[in-house]
């Protein structure tokens, strides 16, 4: 039994501790930890124990599946439970397995079905799906066309088109490292191909997926209608140091002008870091409900000799000039990793009074959340070069001119503030409006 004062609070607040708990490190096993603690926690716990069904293409798969059957059998409100199933590439065999079809049966009876699939390697060793003509027609077989909202595929090399036509009720995409190899899709059976209804995701993110989204934009012959359609697209996400992926973006924005208001230039590459210049990538000047654009943008001072600057914070000026002056910007945001050392050559005579000044025309006197994030990568985690500190200093010394605009709301974060216990704001997110 809970004791004062955890035996004080009410359900919603036990609820909303075993939330937070869930969104923690190890969530599985404090969760485990905590249902055992007391049994007030318990029925919380189990709705995020059981949250997500993952079955990677191990040797114990088999063995972990007739666990769960009995689980589920013994109480079967579990299943109400799960919300997302997370399938490796090489699994297309669970689909004649008949354990794991009659618990697919049990989800299907549920009364909130599983709404979010993810493909991936994860702990399989295969890019490559398999059979993915079976992928397709089993989804469309199965509860997934109903119910299916959220689409994750990653480190997939052969990604079918026909898997967003078979889930018309998509709202979210994510794909992370994947591609498509087919290129008619004459193998494929008409009706996975044609005569569905096309689906309108809200939300749409991409990393390293080049040549699945040149096809999902300019689908092959086969394909009578579009793949996705871009109406109610709100929010978009991506890679800027993804050379190939970015000739992709202007296309969407311009399908989505009406209705897109939040734009995420964020997406870390982990296998490229080097900045491209977007000024003839893309342009903001007809994205009319645009609220909130967001970037993350690397300045190199490791330059040769007598090589010249690439003059990144123009280029960025550049963008924001396309944003017209009569706009519904409420947030902006910049995250900036300064790869050098002293005495970060290129750097400081970067166009800085420029992109303040950007910033004070797209405000034009409505309220504004500025978020400007600085940072030095030297290579050397861990260590304050000396240096850093005054290059902070200068670059915010330059935004002096916001000063005399308090609609526009700063707020600026430098490693040093480790030192007072402030963490940076989490990339790719934007803060709600300060009240003052």
């Amino acid at each position: 039994m809970l004791h004062p004062p955890l035996s004080l609070l009410s359900d919603d607040l036990l609820a909303y501790l075993v939330k937070n708990v869930a969104e923690l490190p190890y969530e599985k096993e404090n969760l485990n930890n905590l249902s055992l603690a007391d049994r007030a926690f318990t029925e919380s716990c189990q709705k995020y124990i059981f949250r997500e069904l993952k079955l990677s293409n191990t040797n114990k798969v088999s063995e972990r599946l007739k666990l769960l059957k009995e689980v589920l059998d013994d109480k079967p409100h579990f299943a109400t439970h799960i919300r997302m199933v997370e399938l490796a590439n090489e699994t297309a065999w669970l689909f004649s397995d008949p354990t794991f079809t009659s618990i697919l049966q049990m989800l299907a009876n549920s009364p909130i079905p599983p709404h979010t699939l993810h493909f991936g390697r994860l702990m399989g060793m295969s890019l490559i799906i398999d059979d993915p003509i079976l992928v397709v027609r089993w989804l469309t077989q199965s509860f997934f066309s109903l119910t299916l909202t959220v689409l994750h595929l990653s480190e997939c090399k052969n990604v079918p088109l026909p898997i967003f036509l078979i889930c018309p009720r998509l709202r979210e995409v994510i794909l992370d490292h994947v591609g498509a190899t087919e290129k008619s899709y004459v193998d494929y059976p008409a009706d996975l191909c044609s005569g569905r209804d096309s689906p309108s995701p809200e939300v749409f993110k991409y990393r390293n997926s080049h040549s699945l989204v040149q096809q999902i934009i300019t689908p092959p012959p086969r394909f009578k209608t579009p793949v996705v359609l871009w109406s109610n697209l709100r929010i978009l996400t991506i890679a800027p140091h993804d050379k190939e992926a970015l000739p992709c973006l202007q296309p969407i924005l311009d399908a989505a002008c009406n209705t897109l208001e939040e734009l995420y230039l964020t997406d870390l590459d982990r296998f490229e870091s080097r900045q491209i210049l977007l000024a003839g990538l893309m342009t903001l000047s007809n994205l009319s409900n645009l609220r909130i654009f967001a970037i993350i943008a690397a300045i190199n001072c490791n330059k040769r000799r007598n090589a010249p600057t690439p003059m990144i914070i123009h280029d960025i000026n550049t963008v924001l000039g396309t944003i017209p002056k009569v706009n519904k910007i409420t947030h902006l945001s910049f995250d900036f990793d300064i790869v050098g050392r002293v005495p970060f050559n290129g750097c400081l005579n970067q166009d800085w009074v420029g992109m303040f000044d950007e910033i004070i025309r797209i405000s034009h006197g409505k309220p504004l959340e500025l978020e400007l994030v600085m940072g030095v990568s030297t290579g050397n985690l861990g260590v304050n070069h000396a240096g850093e500190d005054e290059l902070y200093t200068s670059i915010t010394r330059q935004a002096a001119s916001l000063l005399e605009h308090p609609e526009i709301c700063t707020h600026s974060w430098n490693p040093t503030f480790w030192a007072r216990g402030v963490g940076p704001f989490p990339s790719g997110q934007v803060r709600d409006r300060c009240r003052r």
